[in-house]
């Protein structure tokens, strides 16, 4: 049975990765009751798991716990490289966790394999692992969580559930990057109206596709290793399915200039792409550009007191002894724009 995998990334820090990654995968998982869905944290900063396992204070507790247990995705590596470097431990089931066992606002059929400040370490294990005497040590170093994934896949192929996966990732390209972008097999590409932003797409295009999408530079090789090294190991990549622009405007009429200067950029960059090499895009709308509303007092909310958007109710909540109002007017328009990107999943 085959299944999506979506990766959240950008090569841009401050657009939205982690709560667009929550976001979509709760509200999915609440609107697909039926399905699994899998939560994969592939960021040191373990944002996403501490939302999904009861947000600040409670969700850093129980991390810490997982962290304690060694149950992390850089537990798994660490373990991998100390107990059986080429080939899975049999215990890979293991590192998941349902998120409702440690959060009773999450839905049943939410799974997470948890995050960890640990797989900065990490990197240097796969770069290690990479360079072993032995056959396909590259492709095999890259594989780490794909391993991880599949076995999950297998031990719940009995359910013949749909499963659908998301992966969160930080903005760096490190080797831990890499082996989530092997791991999927579709991007959401989350970004927001600035030149920065539009520079982290152009990268990911270079980094993951060896695609220049703008004028080349001297260090060329140093971006295409990936790509060469995927290539060769006869590796598929994700396709690109949607950019979501955080943080839009909810009138693009009233916006600033310099705004709408960005975000036609970013349509002009997907849409050149994508005529040059339609193969890489989703059907029926890959590459497109969706409008996500600017949710920053939400997000904070949430972060707190890990619970769904869809249920945030219009009331005061108490942060850190503050009171932060959560008005319908925040609300609905977030929850709206979300629906739209859920309606293409």
């Amino acid at each position: 049975m085959d299944r999506v995998k979506y990766l959240v990334w950008n090569n841009k820090g401050g657009v939205g990765k982690s709560f667009l990654t929550y976001m979509l995968s709760v509200e999915y998982a609440l609107a697909n009751p039926n399905e699994e869905v899998i939560v994969v944290d592939a960021c040191p900063q373990a944002n996403v798991s501490e939302m999904i396992l009861g947000g600040n204070g409670k969700g850093e507790e129980n991390l810490e716990r997982l962290r304690q247990n060694n149950t992390t995705i850089a537990g798994y590596i660490k373990d991998r490289y100390e107990r059986s470097k080429s080939s899975k431990l049999g215990t890979e089931i293991d590192y998941f966790v349902n998120a409702s066992q440690r959060n009773g606002n999450m839905p049943k059929n939410l799974y997470l394999l948890p995050g960890d400040v640990d797989l900065d370490i990490c990197s240097a294990i796969i770069n290690y692992m990479a360079t072993a005497p032995e056959r396909n040590a590259w492709k095999k170093s890259r594989l780490l969580l794909n391993d991880l994934i599949t076995s999950f896949e297998q031990r719940k192929e009995a359910d013949q559930k749909k499963q659908v996966y998301f992966i969160d990732c930080n903005p760096s390209f490190a080797t831990y990057t890499e082996i989530a972008v092997l791991a999927s097999n579709r991007i959401i590409v989350p970004c927001t109206a600035d030149a920065a932003s539009i520079r982290g797409i152009r990268n990911l295009f270079k980094l993951i596709y060896g695609i220049d999408v703008g004028k080349a530079t001297m260090d060329d090789e140093i971006f295409l290793a990936f790509h060469s090294n995927a290539r060769d190991a006869a590796l598929s990549l994700p396709n690109i399915h949607r950019f979501v622009l955080n943080k839009s405007r909810s009138n693009l009429a009233d916006a600033a200039a310099a705004f709408k200067s960005h975000v036609r950029e970013i349509e002009d960059v997907a849409a050149r792409v994508r005529a040059a090499y339609p193969t890489l895009f989703t059907a029926n709308g890959g590459g497109d550009v969706l409008n996500v509303k600017d949710g920053n007092t939400l997000a904070a909310i949430i972060n707190h007191v890990g619970m769904p958007l869809s249920k945030l109710v219009p009331k005061k909540y108490d942060i850190y002894g503050r009171q932060t109002q959560a008005s319908e007017t925040q609300i609905t328009p977030l929850v709206s724009d979300l629906n739209k990107v859920l309606a293409t999943l």
